[in-house]
């Protein structure tokens, strides 16, 4: 199972087939959501895939009419066995999720 380690949702879509790829299960995270954890990612590490944001963008064509039109924005994202917490911090996050 794919999921987002710092929301707990599970990835769907083209997503699942890009972590499927790495061959690694569980939780992933973008740097900024391990920071927010306590955690770290080492210099030097390597994000394990760029995942897929899709977005619903509205343009205006030539007749002044709307049109819908899909895109994506692409963020990497690490596993969690990539961040490195400090000692008891990751257990620390686990205690406050349960409890809110």
């Amino acid at each position: 199972m794919y999921f987002n380690y710092f929301t707990k949702k599970p990835f769907q879509g083209k997503n699942i087939e890009i972590l499927e790829n790495t061959n690694l299960t569980g939780g992933f995270l973008t740097f900024l959501q391990a920071r927010k954890l306590g955690g770290a990612i080492p210099k030097g590490t390597k994000s394990v895939a760029k995942l897929i944001m899709p977005m619903l963008e509205l343009k205006a064509n030539t007749k002044g009419q709307l049109e819908e039109k899909m895109s994506g924005r692409k963020y990497s994202v690490f596993h969690i066995s990539q961040v490195e917490f400090k000692e008891g911090e990751k257990e620390n996050q686990e205690v406050i999720k349960l409890k809110v």
